[in-house]
C-alpha cells in the first residue's frame, strides 16, 4: 500500500501509481470527507458536469407553474398562521 505525506500547506500528492491506475490528471476536483480522525473519503467530482446537468434540468421547469405553487403553498401557510378558513 502506497504512502503519502502532508507538506507544510496541507497538500497531499497521491502516488503515482494511484493516478495512473485512476487517470487523475492535474486540475481534477474532489469532495474531501472526514469518516473519523483517522480517515478521510476522496471522491473526484466534475463541477463543469454538474453544473451544466443543472442547468439543463433548469430550462424544464415551468415558472408559472412554480409561481402559483409558491403562492398557493403561501396564501395556505398564511391561512393556517391567522386561522382564516377556505
Amino acid at each position: 500500500m502506497p504512502v503519502a505525506k502532508i507538506d507544510e500547506k496541507g497538500r497531499i500528492l497521491l502516488p503515482k501509481e494511484i493516478r495512473d491506475k485512476m487517470n487523475i490528471k492535474p486540475g481534477e476536483e474532489f469532495l474531501v470527507a472526514d469518516v473519523d480522525e483517522n480517515a478521510v473519503i476522496l471522491k473526484r467530482i466534475d463541477v463543469r458536469k454538474m453544473l451544466e446537468d443543472l442547468i439543463e434540468k433548469a430550462k424544464s421547469i415551468d415558472l408559472e407553474k412554480l409561481e402559483r405553487e409558491i403562492e398557493e403553498e403561501g396564501n395556505r401557510i398564511a391561512r393556517r398562521r391567522y386561522k382564516i378558513s377556505d
